[in-house]
């Protein structure tokens, strides 16, 4: 909505509203001023009343035929109706008949961004920079432009520039750590957010921004360093107690992230994620009574966090108490089927217990999610071996050589698996391409056949790829 209506609506709009809908009503012509009548095509348009608006326009072009505002409107009625070249129609008469305006020029560009041509939406959103009197606006909406092009070094050249004039925003500074977050600059960031706290050292959020890109590059101790700055600018700041409890886990200072994840709660409610971070930290330290607890309240919140159902689980498993564990994972799984970390955790659990067909099913699943998933696919040969189907084992770890070629671990199990149904020869022949792949990882085939180590060919064939290595 436009500042325009926003003052409208401060005032009286339903009165307006009113006041118009007795028009239509009565067949009356009342006067609306220009003013009145932008206020009410806004509404109208903001709220989906198109056939309202429509009429709206044409009594407002009836009362004031020449100001121009309305039939930037009409133009962008028109286009929220799929009727993009009839606006742009509207609005090129419009260019060659008034002087230029900024708002002609935001019009015609955002019709050509809703018809995904963001290159000409781009172009005259450019026009409109120099008659704006908030170009920074307008720079932000061409980054997101560049965005849609999947240019994001542009998208980020365009938010600085709105940066430069309007350095208190905070929703400009956030836009730009997304960029560079999802384009995974984080050198760059951190080069940026340090150059702009020079000119603007009380910007919370410019620290606090700071203190996320060296957190994602581990730079754990910076990281708290700048989050203590935003703290100092705002000490009710509850992220920032919240971000630096993550980097004092990451130095496995779990005691010390306990106590600033808990600060939060001083500023905010709790929110159930916060609860997992205690616990979890919680369980790092061994306490699993009160990890158990902060599950528990992270669940009391929200019992669709599946990561407290896991953590639960995980606590059971410490416990010795795998029935009760695999109740807990299964709800994760349930609650998020695509996790594969959740379903790996319940697999080996089905595995430690010799629930064999159970742990297969489930590592079969994991690899079709993630076929790079190695440890899957070894362990789901496991389980069939366990079984005595060592031919089954073998077609397990063919099909995950075909995406995991160069994988040595795998090549490795294969030969154990063909030496084992006495598949001698072609075992041999797998041996030495594991060892040109990598030598250090023969244990896994030792592991599988450990007599190998008595066996001459196979301590010749070390000796002659260690040389080689």
């Amino acid at each position: 909505m436009n500042d325009e209506f926003r003052w409208i609506e401060d005032g009286d709009i339903n009165d307006l509203i009113s006041r118009f809908e007795k028009m239509l009503g009565s067949q009356m012509h009342l006067f609306f001023d220009v003013n009145e009548f932008e206020a009410l095509v806004d509404y109208f348009i903001d709220f989906q009343e198109f056939d309202k608006a429509e009429i709206a326009i044409e009594s407002a072009l009836q009362q004031h035929p020449s100001v121009s505002s309305f039939i930037i409107r009409k133009a962008k009625l028109q286009a929220l109706n799929g009727k993009y070249y009839e606006a742009l129609e509207e609005l090129n008469q419009t260019e060659l008949l008034e002087p230029a305006s900024d708002e002609l020029y935001i019009s015609k560009a955002e019709i050509y961004s809703m018809m995904n041509k963001h290159e000409l939406a781009i172009e005259q959103y450019n026009k409109a920079i120099p008659l704006s009197e908030n170009p920074e606006d307008i720079y932000s909406v061409i980054a997101f432009e560049y965005e849609n092009l999947n240019d994001y070094p542009n998208a980020i050249k365009n938010l600085k520039k709105a940066l430069a004039l309007k350095p208190e925003s905070e929703n400009i500074i956030h836009e730009i750590a997304f960029f560079f977050d999802i384009t995974n600059r984080e050198e760059e960031a951190i080069k940026f957010f340090k150059d702009f706290i020079d000119t603007n050292p009380y910007s919370k959020v410019g620290w606090f921004n700071l203190g996320i890109f060296y957190n994602q590059l581990e730079l754990f101790e910076k990281a708290i360093e700048a989050y203590e700055y935003t703290l100092a600018i705002d000490d009710k700041f509850s992220s920032a107690y919240f971000n630096i409890a993550n980097s004092l886990s990451g130095m496995q200072r779990y005691t010390e992230a306990i106590r600033y994840y808990k600060e939060t709660f001083k500023y905010e409610a709790p929110e159930p994620i916060t609860y997992y971070y205690i616990g979890e930290s919680y369980e790092q330290i061994n306490d699993l009574r009160n990890a158990m607890r902060y599950f528990n309240k992270a669940l009391e919140i929200s019992d669709s966090l599946a990561d407290a159902w896991a953590g639960l689980g995980r606590v059971f498993i410490a416990q010795d108490n795998d029935i009760t564990a695999i109740n807990y994972y299964e709800k994760a799984v349930e609650i998020m089927p695509g996790n594969t970390e959740y379903k790996f955790d319940l697999a080996m659990i089905h595995m430690k217990n010799t629930n064999y067909e159970t742990a297969i099913s489930l590592f079969d699943k994991i690899t079709k999610l993630d076929p790079y998933n190695i440890e899957s696919w070894i362990n789901q040969s496991a389980c069939v071996f366990a079984l005595e189907d060592v031919d089954g084992a073998i077609e397990i770890i063919e099909e995950a050589i075909t995406t995991n070629k160069e994988n040595a671990l795998l090549w490795y199990r294969l030969a154990g698996y063909l030496h084992v149904s006495g598949k001698v020869q072609q075992a041999y022949f797998y041996i030495e391409s594991a060892l040109k792949l990598n030598h250090e990882q023969h244990t896994e085939l030792l592991d599988l056949i450990p007599h190998l180590y008595s066996d001459t060919r196979f301590i010749e064939l070390l000796g002659v790829y260690k040389d080689n290595g």
